[in-house]
């Protein structure tokens, strides 16, 4: 069976996530420029990079930015967008839970809503050879609602066929596996959306003895 994720025009993507009862293409963006604030790294790798959506304050001192997403569709738009506007700009077409990342690791890498869609165990050990020694992962989890579904309501047809796919992740199981794979959590943060929609983002190192890093408030 074909990937959902494939099957999905990007215009009906990134329209659902503007969707005031979505509400979370500001957040992404939003806490990409909060890591890299944070993080200061001079290499990046967005994972689910879709249109790119954050790259437009991309720092100069980010000197290689990679996009990694598994529709080439949205790759290619992502990278016509951004072309000569950001530094070391790359892309690669994967499925991060079974294609090998073909690029050189970097030292941070950035997964919003993306463990939403994958066997995360798989994912975590492929991201885990192209993080350097030392290097951050900052990922971002949808959490349970009482009240609202897991899946937001969309007059984009195309987003329903997330649904079959979709589970929402615990956070301590996502620390978990990240352990094993040899991602340290060092820290993480809840937030709440305008949607009424709440997330968690964590902070991972790539070395498990970490124990610190400052907050992004």
């Amino acid at each position: 069976m074909q990937n959902p994720w494939l099957e999905i025009p990007l215009s009906d993507y990134e329209a659902h996530m503007d969707l005031p009862a979505v509400d979370q293409a500001s957040m992404t963006a939003s806490e990409l420029s909060c890591a890299l604030s944070l993080f200061t790294p001079a290499s990046l790798a967005v994972i689910g990079c879709a249109g790119g959506n954050g790259f437009d304050a991309i720092p100069p001192s980010v000197r290689r930015v990679v996009g990694v997403d598994i529709n080439p569709r949205y790759a290619a738009s992502a990278g016509e967008r951004y072309a000569g506007q950001v530094a070391g700009l790359e892309f690669h077409v994967a499925d991060i839970q079974r294609d090998p990342l073909q690029f050189e690791p970097v030292d941070l890498l950035f997964a919003s809503l993306v463990f939403e869609y994958v066997a995360i165990g798989d994912a975590l050990v492929n991201l885990a050879r192209v993080c350097r020694p030392g290097g951050r992962m900052v990922t971002l989890l949808q959490q349970p609602s009482p009240t609202l579904s897991s899946l937001t309501p969309s007059p984009y047809d195309s987003i329903r066929l997330l649904s079959p796919l979709m589970r929402l992740v615990p956070p301590a199981e996502l620390a978990g596996e990240a352990a094993s794979a040899g991602f340290g959590l060092v820290f993480e943060k809840s937030l709440t959306i305008r949607s009424g929609k709440s997330f968690v983002v964590q902070h991972y190192c790539r070395d498990e003895d970490a124990r610190s890093a400052a907050m992004c408030r």
